[in-house]
């Protein structure tokens, strides 16, 4: 292969080469100016032994074969051949409009000439069409079903290429299992008119020549206005303030709703931040992502970072209070080892520990979660200057360019954000004084 024949003389980096269990496929993906593309070689069906594809499937997966040139030398010499392949066509494929969908797969098909031909198809969901990738975990899509195009709805899930993201790192069982999970409890919750509704079909799939669906996606109601985060940025951008209104009302719903999981679904959330709260047609807001696995280094509370332990003592009266404690034993975890990410919960995740040993703890981290979320709010600090942290300590609540905002909700925001949990505001108080603040703005105006 010559220096003109890899892809990084275009500029395009080679990533990772894998194969499916049915070892009649192999993958390769690269990324390059701005795309991310997944090249599918396939086992000729017409046993053509001397074809490219053939030859690189056999030698990729080791099958017993009748003749060396239906394989190729060596490990090294397949690299080399599919690398040299995608050079070949990445001109030509990259350019496609189609390649901007999110489940793009490019085949190489078979051929014994120098000219390699090659086709843009999509992964799976025959009876789903899609519009583009919006954000969040996993694949998150906006679709609208083939049969009615004037339906749109957003398909979250496991697609081929969340699939393929994960298999690498042997996560991709973990995230179903998080995904299922997260099905199950929204399903499961009492409603609330600022949380997630269940969803509003199921999406399957069956593998080939079996005819049993497995679930591996939903249907969700397509809420056109974003999330809270896009919303301080779009205004950010703009130079303008969100109403205080809107402020008002936001951070009151954004309070009743992680109050509804504590109080009365008897959970927690554990990614509580902006871009986590939908805003609705009707300007309300919406808690999405329940997965339970991860959570925003920029809104996390101090103490979640895997080395703390609590429990809930007596205290004057009828209260109690917590005692935090170093923990100080042998390595523990309680995550799996492929799980991703660099933080304490990554390796041992309190919030299911404390859900069951001291829920008064998980209570009080959230409020912190949501004291922080309330200043991204109230503040409409740059959104983009916490992609770079690594500790939530990092993080500094300053009220500048915010004259703005009435002196006590600051104290309040500052009450939830206390480093000690102790020390803050309980989350019955916050939703308490967030109720009465909206009121406020609403009937009798309102200074600082």
């Amino acid at each position: 292969m010559g220096e003109h024949d890899t892809p990084e003389a275009l500029g395009v980096q080679s990533e990772w080469i894998w194969g499916n269990d049915l070892e009649t496929i192999v993958f390769a993906q690269v990324f390059g100016h701005g795309k991310t593309l997944i090249f599918r070689f396939t086992l000729d069906s017409k046993q053509q032994p001397q074809s490219l594809t053939t030859r690189i499937v056999n030698c990729y997966h080791d099958p017993t074969v009748d003749s060396a040139s239906a394989t190729l030398p060596d490990r090294p010499s397949m690299r080399t051949a599919i690398w040299s392949a995608i050079a070949a066509v990445w001109a030509k494929c990259s350019e496609q409009p189609a390649i901007k969908d999110p489940d793009v797969i490019i085949d190489v098909y078979d051929t014994v000439s120098t000219d390699l031909p090659s086709r843009i198809t999509h992964g799976g969901l025959t009876s789903l069409t899609r519009l583009g990738q919006l954000g969040g975990r996993g694949c998150t899509t906006l679709v609208h079903p083939v049969s009615n195009p004037e339906s749109q709805f957003v398909f979250k899930g496991i697609d081929f290429r969340t699939f393929l993201n994960l298999y690498e790192s042997g996560h991709i069982k973990e995230e179903v299992k998080i995904y299922y999970r997260s099905v199950e409890l929204v399903s499961s919750m009492p409603p609330h008119p600022n949380i997630m509704a269940p969803a509003n079909a199921l999406v399957t799939i069956c593998k080939t020549g079996d005819d049993r669906p497995v679930v591996c996606g939903t249907l969700h109601a397509l809420l056109p206005n974003g999330n809270l985060g896009d919303h301080i940025e779009k205004n950010n951008d703009s130079g303008e303030q969100i109403p205080l209104s809107c402020k008002a009302l936001w951070c009151y719903q954004m309070a009743a709703a992680i109050a509804h999981t504590h109080f009365v679904a008897h959970t927690y959330h554990m990614d509580v931040k902006p871009g986590n709260f939908l805003v609705d047609a009707d300007h309300n807001l919406v808690l999405i992502d329940w997965e339970q696995s991860d959570a925003p280094i920029s809104t996390a509370a101090p103490e979640i970072d895997d080395t703390w332990d609590v429990e809930e003592i007596p205290a004057e009266g009828l209260t109690t209070t917590l005692r935090y404690t170093k923990y100080t034993g042998p390595e523990r975890r309680n995550m799996p080892e492929n799980t991703p990410g660099n933080s304490g919960w990554n390796v041992w995740n309190v919030f299911p520990v404390w859900n069951d040993q001291c829920p008064k703890a998980l209570e009080l981290a959230e409020v912190f979660s949501l004291g922080r979320s309330m200043w991204m709010l109230l503040r409409q600090p740059d959104m983009n200057a916490f992609e770079d942290i690594t500790r939530t300590t990092e993080v500094v609540e300053d009220w500048a360019s915010s004259d703005d905002i009435p002196a006590h909700w600051k104290k309040v925001v500052q009450d939830c954000l206390k480093h000690s949990p102790n020390e803050r505001i309980s989350l019955r108080e916050l939703v308490k004084f967030r109720d009465s603040a909206r009121h406020e703005v609403k009937t009798n105006g309102l200074s600082s």
